[in-house]
């Protein structure tokens, strides 16, 4: 048998016994995700005081980077919606984030029509 866990559904608490079928619990990819952040971005966007949508956008560029480099491309990340989906950035967060990154020399940003922009990310090695 399994453990008996208190559940909220439909606004009542109830009593559910889980079975132990002895199957490892999937993986969540998300909740292994772990990113390193370079101290000059950190340096930078404290000394400017960003806003968290451009943290936001700053983790995910640096994880789309290193994730490029280590399998020997180079740093350049096409930013989708998709990508900022998951840190809760909308399209004027994501264009507002860019533009105060590309003003702080971070990233290079080719912004392409109805396109999604494709961005060099700087000081990343």
């Amino acid at each position: 048998m399994g453990e008996v866990r208190k559940v909220w559904a439909h606004g009542n608490v109830i009593e559910v016994e889980t079975l132990d079928t002895g199957a490892a619990a999937p993986h969540r990819r998300w909740l292994k995700r772990f990113t390193k952040f370079p101290g000059v971005w950190e340096e930078v966007l404290g000394k400017a005081r960003a806003s968290g949508s451009t943290y936001a956008v700053a983790l995910v560029l640096v994880y789309e980077a290193w994730k490029l480099s280590s399998r020997g491309h180079k740093p350049i990340v096409k930013l989708t919606d998709v990508m900022l989906k998951r840190v809760h950035v909308g399209e004027r967060g994501k264009r507002v984030a860019l533009r105060k990154l590309e003003e702080l020399r971070l990233v290079g940003v080719e912004r392409r029509a109805n396109r999604n922009p494709l961005v060099t990310v700087y000081f990343f090695e």
